[in-house]
């Protein structure tokens, strides 16, 4: 049996050592010129509600596994949005990634009247010739106006590009640290491709059009580098005060989605506006709100590559030293044992549970019974859903009762499709009879009954009857008393 075991441990230890180490990663980003092979540029299409058509041009990044092929993509929102009359916003209709050369021609329209060239969108709009056979559809799966973010989706992974590194949050970043803005900014392409103006021989109301037209290139070696440095750490008010990164890199139209990245090539922000006329003064959105919106998706940006790598190195200890376990504990087992002996001299008998062989007053030790549970006393207070997902439903008030999304963090979790909910939203705590509510950092808020908006990590006292909302109104629970408030 000895001899057997040891054959199959050892043909095991060969047959994993023969293996080929496997390969994940097909590109390694460490730098920011690496970060070029993550970037794409995006084009859109959207129809208004009043029925007019508009169409963008911007840039994203990959996300998913740094250095791996990917289908999820970051961009702004606005770069995939249009806002309406009335100050909604519609999300494009069609959404593409561009690839190769040429995939999009621009013609921009001026009349010449009396020797100047008037530009007017709203009498002669811009003319997009798209070629979507270079292109690659994509869904828009989320959108946040208030952070502008959007993700978008392909059905599989895009040829060329690949995940970049995120930063757990801009705040890991310090002011005066070098960074980079990548992109596609339109004016490049306008430099490199564009015709000038030409005479078309067509007149409007009278007068000569002229056109100039440009075409887009969106090969990675397309991707434009721009440095600088990061000024401050601010918010925006004009935008739901979003946490923003001012820096002076110079973006230009066309970068709005772009990431800004580290000299490792890890992205701290996404890069979404800057001052009107001061190239000095530009602005991304935190890293975090990517965070945010991947976690509501269920999107890993995790690597299962060092668990595998070190299974793969580990596998061998393990059964090395199961061989030694092994042999050590046969050593045990076949060397002789003396009979133990009692205090009273006689051999202690290992069957007999204990008692002394020959000795018939030994009994066994007397092992007390355990306490029989004691059920907790019911406090009587009750959390009712009043509004939402958990409308009319009660639940008894434990010590803690933590409600969010992930549900192996929290005793009342939410499905994923509710919006506005954090993976850990906020947690109720019972202390000496009183309940306290406290937000645990939820990205939408946790309001109280008056729609006082709690800080963070701050518990306030609740009495039976007070209302609390998570998110919005539309998620609103109420503490009850036993039989009523």
């Amino acid at each position: 049996m000895k001899k057997r075991f040891l054959a199959l441990i050892l043909s095991c230890l060969v047959f994993l050592l023969a293996l080929p180490v496997p390969a994940f990663a097909s590109v390694q980003i460490a730098s920011a010129a690496d970060a070029a092979n993550g970037v794409v540029q995006i084009y859109s299409e959207v129809t208004l509600s009043n029925g007019v058509s508009r169409n963008s041009v911007g840039t994203g990044f990959g996300v998913g596994i740094a250095g791996e092929a990917t289908n999820i993509f970051v961009t702004n929102a606005h770069v995939v949005t249009e806002e309406n009359d009335d100050g909604s916003f519609t999300t494009a209709q069609r959404v593409y990634i561009m690839l190769g050369a040429d995939c999009v021609t621009v013609t921009e329209r001026a009349l010449l009247v009396d020797g100047q060239f008037i530009v007017d969108e709203e009498l002669l709009p811009m003319l997009y010739d798209a070629n979507t056979n270079k292109m690659v559809a994509c869904d828009v799966v989320y959108i946040s106006q208030e952070h502008d973010i959007a993700v978008l989706q392909t059905t599989e992974p895009v040829p060329g590009r690949v995940a970049l590194p995120l930063a757990e949050s801009s705040t890991d970043a310090s002011i005066g640290e070098q960074i980079y803005a990548l992109g596609y900014p339109a004016v490049s392409d306008q430099v490199s491709s564009s015709t000038g103006l030409i005479d078309s021989g067509n007149l409007f109301i009278g007068y000569p059009v002229y056109t100039y037209s440009y075409s887009y290139s969106s090969e990675v070696s397309d991707v434009t580098v721009t440095t600088g440095a990061i000024s401050r750490f601010t918010t925006i008010t004009s935008q739901s005060n979003a946490k923003v990164i001012q820096h002076d890199a110079t973006i230009h139209g066309g970068n709005s989605g772009g990431p800004l990245v580290n000299a490792k090539g890890v992205v701290i922000g996404v890069n979404n506006s800057g001052a009107a006329s001061v190239d000095s003064i530009n602005y991304a959105v935190y890293v975090d709100y990517v965070h945010e919106a991947l976690e509501e998706l269920g999107i890993s940006t995790s690597s299962g590559f060092s668990f595998l790598v070190v299974l793969y190195i580990l596998l061998p200890v393990l059964l090395l030293t199961a061989v030694v376990v092994f042999l050590v504990l046969r050593r045990r087992h076949s060397a002789p044992v003396a009979p133990a002996v009692a205090a009273s001299g006689n051999p202690v008998d290992s069957t007999a549970g204990g008692t002394t062989v020959g000795s018939p007053t030994a009994t066994p030790a007397f092992v007390p019974p355990a306490p029989a549970a004691v059920p907790a006393q019911d406090n009587l207070l009750r959390l009712q859903g009043v509004s939402g997902t958990f409308a009319g439903r009660r639940f008894p008030m434990a010590d803690t009762v933590r409600i969010g999304r992930d549900p192996s963090l929290n005793q009342l979790s939410y499905p994923a499709n509710v919006k506005g909910i954090s993976r850990q939203h906020c947690e109720l705590r019972l202390v000496n009879g009183q309940v306290y509510l406290k937000d645990l950092g939820s990205t939408y808020g946790t309001f109280l009954g008056s729609g006082q908006r709690l800080a963070a990590n701050q518990p306030v006292l609740l009495k039976p009857g007070d209302r609390f909302s998570l998110a919005s109104p539309q998620e609103t629970f109420v503490l009850l008393r036993k039989g009523g408030e």
